[in-house]
């Protein structure tokens, strides 16, 4: 069986070999990167039209987050060939991420997600008002 980089056998769903599943592994690693906590999110930001390279400050002071997981984040996408990463010789040092052909081919699939978000919603108190409630006689 074919191990994830994660130390785990990798497996599809309902226990079987990932190698079994229609996608193999495939599948199981996008998850693990694309799920790690503001993944899509930076990927959002980076793969808009004309978002042009972006910077680690701009990026955080967009997202919010600590540098520290920030850094991590970025390293992983780079690493996974979806963002480059371009350093000057300057002072102070200056770093810019940009998507790659490869990201860029996540753009219809953020275009479907905003579709769908348009027409749904995972928020409690805007999904009570959407749901008539049944009073009984």
């Amino acid at each position: 069986m074919r191990k994830t980089g994660r130390g785990h056998d990798a497996r599809g769903g309902a226990g079987e070999r990932c190698e079994d599943t229609p996608h193999g592994c495939e599948i199981e690693e996008l998850f693990h990167v694309l799920g790690k906590t503001y993944v899509l999110d930076i990927l959002h930001i980076v793969t808009q039209e004309g978002a042009g390279p972006q910077r680690f400050v701009e990026l955080q002071s967009r997202l919010d987050m600590s540098p520290n997981t920030l850094s991590d984040r970025l390293k992983d996408l780079v690493k996974a060939g979806l963002l480059s990463r371009t350093s000057y010789n300057e002072i102070p040092p200056r770093v810019d991420y940009e998507a790659t052909p490869k990201a860029l081919d996540l753009q219809p699939v953020f275009e479907s997600l905003a579709a769908w978000a348009a027409r749904h919603t995972l928020r409690p108190e805007a999904r009570a008002a959407e749901v008539p409630v049944a009073v009984a006689p």
